[in-house]
């Protein structure tokens, strides 16, 4: 593979994505706000609030940092639809935010990503690589809170990381249990929400 500056890498396989781009052309010239998408408010109201906006062409709130971003996935989509059909109909409501979250199935190894993936300033991680079995977990810490975790061959608890971070669970003492073995999840999801009195 040639890289623009000239120079060669070997590889034995290269993925590239350029990801979407929201169609905002339906709006052109007209009064609705737009950046890399429709600009919405936690109520998915454009910048006339008698239009709303909702799924991929919708710039909203981000559940981990509160910017507003284009999450082009269909929970958000369905998150999206909900809040903008029931303020629509008069019920308000407030979006909380969408979990950027991606889950992929690579040729039948499949991956995923959830919120900050990539870390805090500050924060910690827990890593395992076990590349005979093509597995691969990391998990991103915020003092004792779970903010993102990306995985690799490690489908079971995919559900679990998501539930972790969006509940912002304070992990006590699951926290250095799972710094020693990321792959504790489960255990420390059921004994965190037990002594919440969840489950």
């Amino acid at each position: 593979m040639t890289l623009s500056d000239g120079s060669k890498l070997s590889a034995a396989l290269v993925i590239t994505a350029t990801g979407v781009k929201a169609n905002t052309d339906l709006v052109e010239g007209s009064d609705i706000n737009t950046d890399q998408g429709i600009l919405v408010n936690r109520r998915m109201q454009t910048s006339n609030p008698d239009i709303y906006a909702a799924g991929d062409v919708a710039q909203g709130v981000d559940f981990s940092t509160g910017n507003f971003e284009v999450q082009a996935i269909q929970p958000t989509a369905t998150d999206h639809g909900r809040i903008a059909a029931l303020n629509m109909a008069g019920q308000g409501d407030e979006h909380h935010g969408t979990l950027n979250m991606n889950v992929l199935d690579t040729v039948g190894l499949v991956s995923c990503s959830f919120g900050l993936w990539m870390g805090v300033d500050g924060g910690e991680s827990a890593e395992l690589y076990n590349p005979d079995e093509f597995q691969y977990i990391n998990l991103q810490f915020d003092g004792d809170h779970l903010v993102g975790a990306s995985s690799v061959g490690k489908t079971q608890h995919v559900g679990v990381l998501r539930g972790l971070i969006e509940s912002k669970i304070h992990l006590g003492e699951w926290k250095a249990r799972l710094m020693q073995d990321p792959t504790a999840i489960m255990e420390a999801y059921v004994g965190c929400t037990q002594e919440l009195g969840y489950a």
